[in-house]
């Protein structure tokens, strides 16, 4: 499985309105797109998709985490709300300390991080087997 998209499949994946895409800043450039796209590449493992779609989706939203990283200073992330108050307007947000704590910290930053974090998780953990067993000399 080799997946790659490009910045024309990024824009229509995320169509929305999610980001502002022209050739005039702060408009997001396709540059800044395959920007992002080669810096989400360099650290993704594509193998650990059980399918190409999986895989692409993951891509897309990986790929979005660095480019709101890179172009939008302002970018806030979305966290699991802890508590509410109602009059005086309180609000708190958290997410689990072993995403915050751990490797995946950095992903955390953005919605999109966060996002590409729920649909990598279940990938990530492995099963370990111990077999009875000799070796023969």
């Amino acid at each position: 499985m080799a997946v790659t998209i490009t910045a024309s499949q990024f824009k229509t994946y995320f169509s929305r309105g999610q980001f502002t895409y022209g050739d005039t800043l702060p408009e997001i450039r396709d540059a800044d797109i395959e920007a992002a796209i080669a810096e989400a590449s360099a650290v993704w493992n594509e193998g650990i998709y059980p399918t190409e779609a999986v895989a692409t989706i993951a891509l897309y939203y990986l790929t979005a985490h660095f480019l709101l990283l890179d172009t939008e200073s302002n970018g806030q992330a979305v966290y699991t709300q802890s508590s509410r108050s109602a009059d005086g307007l309180s609000e708190s947000v958290q997410l689990p300390a072993d995403i915050m704590d751990g490797p995946l910290a950095f992903y955390t930053t953005t919605y999109y991080g966060q996002k590409w974090i729920a649909l990598t998780r279940p990938y990530m953990g492995g099963l370990v087997y111990c077999v009875a067993g000799a070796t023969t000399p």
